[in-house]
């Protein structure tokens, strides 16, 4: 039957904003936290596919396929959601924690600081660090589409709980905010510019065109690698905006850029898949996915 019906076109964007988060995060995890675009394409050539980071990484751990420490964490997000087939912060955040006793791969400062918080007693309201990090905010992409037909306004309150476990500073939340509600309207069909450009935080948007150009040089260099929001946030927009019709390119140009290209790679991913469906992602990389199962079970039950 062909693929045109609204049912349809719904699910492939929902598919894609899953599929494109945690994949645009793979790719990047065998590079991840290496500074030097440089050094990264004299050891692996262009990033095209999956790669295990290796034993000098913070990932020793990990293969190829692969999801990183925040990935990690918001596939938690999507197991607590096909278990319990209802959001409850309070819930998820005791869900969360229990992670972390077993844990082997690399934990967060923002992590740390919140598990010590709960250790003194904090609750869901003042269990998050202070942390301004992309990371927070960039796991929310189960929640999106576990709640990718309910009203905006539900959706957004939960993506800023689901930020606040760990991250709870403004600009946390504020990227939220915009993450959700942006996935949200573009899972409806939204056009992606327009409406990017409309929700954007006004800083970010500024820092992104600046580097937009044609022609300019580094731009996510130009911008900052590091995990903060201050520079992951406009990278992410930047690579939106100039790879908007071009998934492939996108995730395999934040990837190349390094630094931290996982977290920047599961909100780049999210936005783009949402915004064009499972389709116009490589199935090499659908395939490679080492948690394509646990994402075609979650989806089965939506």
């Amino acid at each position: 039957m062909p693929f045109n019906s609204s049912a349809d076109s719904l699910r492939s964007r929902r598919v894609g904003l899953l599929y494109g988060s945690f994949i645009a995060e793979a790719l990047s995890l065998g590079v991840h936290w290496n500074y030097d675009p440089a050094d990264i394409m004299a050891r692996h050539g262009q990033v095209k596919d999956f790669i295990a980071p290796g034993a000098g990484s913070y990932h020793p751990h990990k293969q190829a396929g692969d999801q990183g420490h925040v990935g990690d964490q918001a596939l938690r997000l999507m197991a607590f959601l096909h278990r319990e087939q209802h959001w409850h912060a309070p819930l998820f955040l005791t869900d969360w924690a229990a992670i972390w006793p077993d844990y082997t791969d690399y934990v967060d400062k923002a992590t740390k600081a919140t598990l010590a918080n709960l250790a003194a007693g904090a609750t869901l309201a003042n269990s998050g660090s202070t942390s301004d990090e992309l990371a927070g905010p960039a796991r929310i992409a189960p929640l999106v589409a576990f709640k990718a037909e309910a009203d905006e306004e539900v959706l957004t309150t939960a993506a800023i709980e689901q930020t606040m476990v760990t991250h709870h500073s403004q600009l946390a939340i504020a990227c939220a905010e915009f993450l959700a509600r942006l996935c949200h309207r573009l899972l409806e069909g939204q056009p992606l510019e327009a409406t990017l450009r409309s929700l954007a935080p006004a800083w970010a948007l500024a820092a992104a065109d600046q580097v937009l150009a044609p022609g300019t040089v580094d731009p996510i260099g130009q911008l900052g690698r590091s995990c903060s929001m201050s520079a992951a946030l406009p990278s992410v927009i930047h690579l939106v905006l100039k790879h908007d019709h071009d998934v492939e390119g996108a995730f395999i140009e934040n990837a190349m850029a390094g630094g931290d290209n996982c977290a920047r790679g599961l909100a780049l991913g999210m936005i783009l898949g949402a915004a064009h469906g499972v389709e116009a992602i490589p199935q090499r990389w659908v395939e490679g996915l080492r948690a394509a199962p646990a994402i075609e079970a979650f989806l089965a039950l939506r």
